[in-house]
């Protein structure tokens, strides 16, 4: 049967023969993964394979690797003809992505992505071409983030109840589960939210209210893939506070004694400052020159104004030689 497009006759015939032809050049050469799944920690290194069929040399070989899962499909790294071609890698693994040239030898497309992202999970093609054979296979990346200690709070909200809180954060989301000291469930009273940080992970906070007054033991969980990875245990009444006062009456506290003290000590300046001031005036007054005697001033009248000098002054000049 044939195919006969006016005007583009050529191309249809290329068409047909690559069709036909692709069975038989996947039977010559061929492209296997080394794993199919891979999983890693965020900001740890990693290296995806697959393995080709045996070539004569590497001058005519070019190795692909693509995410496309999730969509938009990226370049991730680009060997053309034995040389490295980076106009189409996308600018989030420019700087992170590296085929291991030296394995081309043993018939090993390596890349190598380090310093791992959360978004860099999905799906990977591996494209392997010799000439003009080619085949390609796909792994899957999963990136993940182990869940931080968890930070324990209690609050009391009231007279009767305290909220109990467990917040940490990692990838992927995880189960939040709570109990009491008698492992009965409590996960229908609970309040959990979950919000993203800048690296992609789970912030998860959790609460639970209970009577401050009921003695018992409340445990929260994280769980992921059915298998507890961090646990909190809070014992009720002891973790609240004597007074039932959150921290915060504590800095409104000392904020208040270091005010009093500064204005104590503002106070013992400003009166040390007028004290001083007092003495200096006295002490000018003491300085003040005798009135010159006159040819008509007598020696008494000169002993008279001496005695009328003010006692202060004496006192003063003491003080002064004490200083």
């Amino acid at each position: 049967m044939f195919i006969i497009q006016v005007g583009s006759m050529r191309g249809t015939l290329v068409l047909i023969c690559q069709a036909l032809l692709w069975p038989a050049v996947s039977a010559l050469f061929r492209v296997e993964v080394e794993e199919r799944a891979y999983e890693a920690e965020i900001h740890r290194d990693i290296n995806l394979g697959c393995r080709f069929s045996t070539v004569k040399t590497n001058t005519d070989l070019s190795v692909i690797w693509r995410r496309v899962e999730p969509k938009p499909d990226v370049d991730v790294y680009r060997l053309e003809r034995g040389r490295v071609n980076h106009n189409y890698t996308s600018a989030v693994f420019k700087e992170r992505a590296q085929l291991i040239q030296d394995l081309l030898n043993n018939n090993r497309a390596v890349l190598r992505l380090t310093k791992l992202r959360i978004k860099d999970s999905g799906t990977y093609q591996c494209i392997v071409k010799y000439g003009d054979e080619g085949d390609y296979k796909h792994v899957t990346l999963n990136v993940t983030a182990p869940y931080s200690p968890i930070q324990k709070t209690v609050r009391q909200t009231g007279r009767d109840e305290v909220e109990l809180s467990c917040e940490t954060k990692g990838y992927p989301s995880p189960q939040v589960i709570w109990s009491d000291g008698q492992n009965t469930k409590l996960t229908e009273r609970i309040n959990s939210s979950t919000r993203f940080t800048d690296e992609d992970l789970i912030n998860v906070l959790s609460k639970l209210m209970v009577k401050r007054d009921l003695v018992n033991n409340y445990t929260c969980a994280f769980l992921m893939k059915g298998e507890i990875r961090k646990t909190a245990t809070f014992s009720i009444p002891d973790e609240i506070s004597p007074d039932g006062s959150n921290q915060s009456y504590v800095w409104i506290g000392a904020v208040v004694v270091v005010l009093l003290a500064i204005a104590f000590a503002s106070v013992v300046l400003h009166m040390r400052k007028n004290g001083q001031k007092t003495r200096r005036n006295e002490s000018t007054k003491c300085c003040l020159p005798l009135p010159l005697p006159s040819p008509a001033t007598n020696a008494d009248s000169l002993m008279t104004v001496d005695e009328n000098r003010p006692d202060t002054c004496g006192t003063i000049l003491e003080e002064k030689d004490n200083l």
